[in-house]
């Protein structure tokens, strides 16, 4: 079966607790709500991409536990195939705990990795990434997320990154990047740059992409071409939970490339699916429709 959208990388059980306030040391404080779901930022942006129309399938590596199953489950509920995500035996699942600041919509995170073994690059379903229109990378199982970008990059498969963080040896991705989607932390820390528009305009003219959008989170962002910054709108929302925004805004962005958008208006179309999501509890869940995405449009105008 030909995908619009593959992807490889971390895909993270999550366990959000919604609380009125951040516990200091030693303190015990009430949840109002609990939520469980799946996680991590390629396989979120899958989901949102999912959501909005696109045909999507997920790569990765989880363990064959509790956690790696309910993982597997909730990629499938929102229309993600999961054929080629892979459970070690034996071996556990990344599991994350994010205390949701509700008045604020600001988040803490404690994470446990597992010990699933990352995906390696003679377990990638090449055919499956010859096909594809679009490769969706975050950075994780990075020798196998290489490989998968030198893949599409030899058949014409569009390769996606969403640098949120500065990994070791990540520069290896950068050259083989179509779409760079990065938030201002890393292009900062990658340049050593304090100002994010010369960070951006530098990362710009070392490795040349199509596209570089920088994420400024609700500042909204900007889109880097080398000759010059355009910025894009942050759409004002009462926030409930911010949580995973990022991941919609790129699942967001695939997808309206992928029915033929320019960037100019793709980038638009995200920052308005982002915010919808942050209205609500929960990444996914909250992942607008493409119809709720345009009916937000519009009263915005």
């Amino acid at each position: 079966m030909c995908y619009d959208l593959i992807g490889i990388g971390s895909a993270v059980y999550d366990t959000l607790l919604f609380t009125h306030g951040f516990p200091a040391e030693d303190e015990k404080i009430r949840a109002d709500a609990i939520l469980n779901q799946g996680g991590g930022p390629c396989s979120t942006a899958l989901c949102a991409a999912a959501k909005l129309g696109a045909r999507a399938a997920f790569i990765g590596a989880v363990g064959d536990d509790t956690a790696g199953h309910a993982i597997s489950d909730d990629l499938t509920r929102w229309g993600v195939d999961t054929t080629h995500l892979l459970h070690r035996a034996g071996q556990t699942s990344t599991q994350s705990f994010v205390l949701v600041n509700q008045p604020r919509a600001t988040r803490t995170c404690v994470a446990c990795g597992g010990d699933a073994a990352p995906l390696s690059p003679d377990e990638l379903p090449m055919e499956l990434i010859r096909r594809a229109k679009v490769l969706h990378l975050d950075g994780r199982s990075l020798e196998a997320a290489i490989a998968g970008a030198q893949i599409a990059r030899e058949t014409g498969v569009t390769v996606s990154y969403d640098a949120g963080r500065v990994y070791p040896g990540i520069d290896a991705l950068l050259p083989l990047t179509d779409w760079l989607i990065a938030s201002e932390t890393f292009v900062t820390e990658f340049t050593g740059e304090s100002d994010p528009e010369k960070a951006a305009l530098r990362l710009w003219r070392e490795y040349r992409p199509e596209v570089l959008i920088v994420t400024q989170g609700a500042r909204g962002g900007f889109r880097c071409e080398g000759s010059g910054i355009t910025r894009y709108p942050a759409f004002p929302v009462e926030a409930v939970d911010s949580n995973g925004a990022g991941d919609v805004f790129h699942g967001a962005y695939i997808a309206a490339r992928l029915r033929g958008m320019p960037s100019s208006d793709a980038q638009r179309f995200a920052s308005a699916a982002s915010a919808i999501k942050c209205r609500g509890a929960g990444a996914r869940i909250h992942a607008p429709t493409w119809d709720a995405v345009h009916d937000f449009l519009r009263s915005r105008k």
